[in-house]
Formats: structure tokens, C-alpha cells, sequence
């Protein structure tokens, strides 16, 4: 059977706006279901303007992530960012029900809730909770009720909730004290991904993954940050050498100490000294 190609010019980018009138603004919602082969795509270049959430409910799901594809089954949550040119399909029966959103806090909330990571996949068991949730949001949506947009928000937000909640569990709640415990004792030193994937007894992805979502910073950005912390510290603090201040943060060549102090910092380490001492 011939696959159906819909594009989302016709059905679907008439909604597609960014908006920061409201924290969380729902553009679009739908309950779709596919009786035969179908597939999706962005149809400018440039994608939407605004999130595209996913939640799988029957069958298979297939979407092309950063030009890999993968495959998704009930409970399956995808998250497209602003900007992303998507593309999705399945064969049938399948169904997933969705949301368009935007708003001044939608990336906060994102963040927050652990789905920082965009394009954003997690694959859970299916969840009558969502269900039933997004089922309330479709009945209000439909009726035009009152307070639209602030019950659609409330609503969508519990969803979010409860799929970031449900991920806790499958992974276990954990915090990675002993890997930030090293960090913040090491922090001059070289440091490498692998002996802190060890220590937690993690891969070297599921520990990055871990860690972004636990700090909100990569591993690298999190020991950059805190070695420019201690200098800035030293800076203030003593009359310790530019030099000697790079050394003992870990950065041995003075040049590129200076160079990455002031890419990040904005200043140099001696405009620093000179206007924090």
C-alpha cells in the first residue's frame, strides 16, 4: 500500500506561531488516529515556530531524529523543538495524540522538567493518566470553554508532569554525588567521562544524560564553570599571578587561561581583578 503524504501546510501550520503572551500557550492539539500507511512533514524549511509534542498511544511510530530513524511504541514521548524540520511516519493501525505549544516559559518549563535535550525521545510504558489527560484537554479545546487557555496550559503541564515523573522511576532516582563529589575535589586536574561513567557504575551516554539533567550543564561545561568560579575567587581574594591563578584552576598556559576567562567571563583577568578586588 501506497504511503499517504500529508504536508502541514494544509493541516497544520495555520497554527504554527511563537507567542509570549502567556507562560504557556497551547497553539494545537489533535487525537490522531491512522487506518493506513501515512507520513508528515514540515512543509518550509525552516520548521515551525513553535514545540511539537508526541505521546504514542497504539502501534508503531517512526521519526527522523538529527537524520537517524527511530522507532517508537505506546507511551513513547517525541519532542520537536522551534525551527525543527520534522519528519514522521507509521503503518497502520497507529495512533499518537499531540500538541502544539509555545509561550515566554514553554523552554523553562522544558528545562526543568528534564526535557532539555531537544530533539527530545523517552520511551515509557503507556500511561492512562495521559491519556485521560489529554482527553480533557481535546474536551475543552472542542467546546471552546471558558478560561481556554489557561485550563489548556494547567492540563498540558500535568501531562508534562507526569511523563518527567514516570521517567524518574523507570530510571531509578538517583542523584551522582560521588562523580560531582570527584569533580568539585579534582576540578584542576584532567578529568575524563569514561572514570567518572565508572564511578557511577553508568555507560558513558546514560551518564552525560544523567548529569546534563541533574546540573543543567554538561559534563565539560559544568568543570569549565566551576574552574573559572575558583579563579574568579582567587582573583578577588589574593594577589596571586594571572599565571599562577590558571595553573592552579587547571590551565597550565597562561595565554589560553586569559583566552577562555574572557570569552566566558566578558573581561579579561585583570579587568576582573581590578573591578571586583
Amino acid at each position: 500500500m501506497e504511503k499517504l503524504y500529508l504536508r502541514s501546510v494544509d493541516i497544520l501550520n495555520i497554527f504554527s506561531k511563537e507567542s509570549n503572551e502567556y507562560p504557556l500557550v497551547i497553539n494545537h492539539l489533535n487525537d490522531c488516529f491512522q487506518g493506513e500507511p501515512f507520513a508528515y512533514d514540515t512543509y518550509n524549511c525552516q520548521g515551525r515556530d513553535d514545540y511539537f509534542f508526541i505521546y504514542v498511544t497504539g502501534g508503531i511510530f517512526n521519526a527522523s531524529i538529527d537524520g537517524i530513524t527511530k522507532r517508537f511504541g505506546p507511551g513513547s514521548v517525541v519532542i520537536f523543538p522551534p525551527k525543527y524540520k520534522y519528519h514522521y511516519w507509521g503503518d497502520p493501525p497507529s495512533s499518537y495524540v499531540c500538541v502544539h505549544f509555545t509561550g515566554s516559559h514553554a523552554k523553562r518549563l522544558l528545562d526543568d522538567m528534564g526535557f532539555s535535550t531537544m530533539p527530545y525521545t523517552v520511551e515509557l510504558d503507556y500511561s492512562n493518566k495521559v491519556r485521560s489527560l489529554f482527553d480533557k484537554m481535546d474536551e475543552q479545546y472542542m467546546t471552546n470553554a471558558p478560561f481556554l487557555q489557561y485550563s489548556l496550559s494547567c492540563l498540558f503541564e500535568q501531562i508534562l508532569l507526569t511523563i518527567a515523573m514516570a521517567r524518574v522511576r523507570s530510571e531509578g532516582y538517583r542523584t551522582l554525588k560521588e562523580s560531582i563529589k570527584y569533580i568539585h575535589a579534582h576540578y584542576m586536574e584532567k578529568i575524563e567521562i569514561p572514570s567518572l561513567a565508572k564511578m557511577e557504575g553508568l555507560s558513558n551516554s546514560r551518564f552525560i544524560t544523567l548529569f546534563s539533567n541533574e546540573t543543567k550543564k554538561a559534563p565539560s561545561e559544568y568543570i569549565l564553570m566551576l574552574r573559572l568560579s575558583k579563579a574568579c575567587e582567587l582573583l578577588v581574594a589574593t594577589d596571586m599571578q594571572v599565571s599562577s591563578i590558571g595553573a592552579s584552576v587547571g590551565y597550565k598556559d597562561q595565554y589560553f587561561f586569559s583566552k577562555i576567562f574572557k570569552k566566558h567571563m566578558g573581561i579579561s583577568p585583570l579587568e576582573y581583578r581590578k573591578k571586583y578586588k
